[in-house]
C-alpha cells in the first residue's frame, strides 16, 4: 500500500508539474527580456482615427498614425503570445488587438485593418535581402473587407503579378522592374476591375510592401510603404 501511495504521489507531482510548465509556456505576453525583433507599424484602416501602437503593454508608436501611415523599424523585445494593440489617440483601451509570436532576431510588418468591429491587428515577417540589380522588390497584402476574399492583382496589360490573394494573406515578394506601378485589382478569376491604381515610382534596390485597404467599395485604395 505504501509503494502504490508513493507512485501516486510522484505521478501526482508530474502532472502538477506539467500542467504547471504548459501554463507557463502558453502565459500572455511572455517577454523575452534578452532578445529583440524590429517592427514598422502601419495604419491601413481607412475610416480610423489617429493611433498609437503597443507591444507587451510597452508603448512603440506614442500617437498620431493615420491612415496610411507608417513607423520606420523600432527595436523591441521578442517573446512568445505578446499582445499588439492600436489604440485611438488619448485612449487607454484597444481599438483592436492580436496576440503573437514575435521571434529574436527578425523583422515585421504589424498593420491596423478593417474598421470598426471589424478592425484587427496583422504582423507579417519581412525579407530584408536586397533585391535583385536594378530591380525592386514588392510584396502584396489584401486588407480590403470591400473587396472579394480573395484577389488578383494584375498589371496594367492584364496579366496576374498575384494571383488568388486571400483577404488577410501576404504574397511572396516579387522583383519588379523600376518605375511606375500599374495596377489592376479582381476577385480571383473574375473580370469585373474593382479599380485601376498607379504606385508612385519603384526605386531600384528597395523594398515595398503594396497592400489593399478598404471596407466599402468607395474607398478601396492601394498603398505603398518602404521597407529600406
Amino acid at each position: 500500500m505504501k509503494t502504490k501511495s508513493l507512485f501516486k504521489n510522484l505521478f501526482t507531482g508530474a502532472a502538477v508539474l506539467a500542467v504547471s510548465v504548459f501554463i507557463s509556456s502558453c502565459s500572455k505576453n511572455d517577454v523575452d527580456d534578452s532578445g529583440t525583433a524590429s517592427i514598422k507599424v502601419v495604419n491601413a484602416s481607412p475610416t480610423s482615427t489617429p493611433q498609437g501602437f503597443y507591444l507587451a503593454n510597452k508603448t512603440i508608436v506614442q500617437s498620431g498614425l493615420a491612415f496610411g501611415n507608417e513607423k520606420d523599424y523600432v527595436i523591441t523585445n521578442s517573446g512568445n503570445n505578446l499582445e499588439l494593440q492600436f489604440r485611438n489617440d488619448g485612449s487607454a483601451t484597444a481599438y483592436a488587438t492580436g496576440t503573437f509570436n514575435v521571434d529574436r532576431g527578425k523583422t515585421y510588418t504589424v498593420f491596423l485593418a478593417g474598421d470598426g468591429q471589424s478592425a484587427r491587428v496583422k504582423l507579417y515577417e519581412d525579407d530584408l535581402t536586397a533585391p535583385a540589380s536594378g530591380q525592386a522588390k514588392v510584396r502584396f497584402v489584401h486588407l480590403s473587407d470591400a473587396a472579394p476574399a480573395s484577389i488578383d492583382i494584375r498589371n496594367a496589360g492584364g496579366t496576374n503579378i498575384v494571383a488568388n490573394l486571400g483577404r488577410d494573406n501576404a504574397s511572396s515578394f516579387v522583383a519588379m522592374a523600376p518605375g511606375i506601378l500599374s495596377l489592376q485589382v479582381y476577385g480571383a478569376g473574375q473580370t469585373t476591375n474593382l479599380g485601376n491604381f498607379d504606385i508612385t515610382t519603384l526605386a531600384a534596390g528597395k523594398i515595398y510592401t503594396v497592400y489593399v485597404a478598404g471596407s466599402t467599395a468607395g474607398n478601396i485604395s492601394v498603398q505603398k510603404i518602404t521597407h529600406n
